[in-house]
């Protein structure tokens, strides 16, 4: 029999991915807020991204979670990004939806599947 950690380095790589991705996509979300919100908010000229910035949180915050307890930091992660991306597709910026959705919603799906592969391979051992 085959142990059960010596099997898990083919799961692992989903994981890994996974990781990058959110870190990726949190990177980009901070570069936006150092450099486009908080200056417009500090303007007063900005006070419609106060909301915006707060819905930027859910996503961030999944990520983080992720890190310690998978599953719910990965329905936090895919809530946040399917929030963001029906939020601009609503009010007609497709490439806002894209930017700001579309990372979180690959980065969760790609942890899903590291979740469901790692559970077929709890279930096989």
């Amino acid at each position: 029999m085959i142990h059960p950690k010596k099997q898990e380095h083919h799961i692992r790589p989903y994981k890994i991915a996974a990781q990058s991705a959110g870190l990726v996509a949190c990177i980009f979300i901070f570069i936006f807020m150092a450099g486009k919100g908080i200056p417009e908010i500090l303007k007063t000229e900005g006070a419609y991204s106060i909301p915006f910035m707060g819905l930027l949180i859910l996503p961030v915050a999944g990520y983080l979670i992720s890190w310690y307890k998978e599953f719910a930091g990965t329905l936090m992660m895919l809530a946040g990004g399917i929030i963001l991306l029906s939020l601009f597709l609503v009010k007609g910026d497709t490439i806002s939806a894209l930017e700001y959705g579309l990372p979180f919603i690959l980065a969760g799906c790609i942890f899903l599947v590291h979740i469901v592969k790692r559970a077929q391979l709890k279930r096989n051992t």
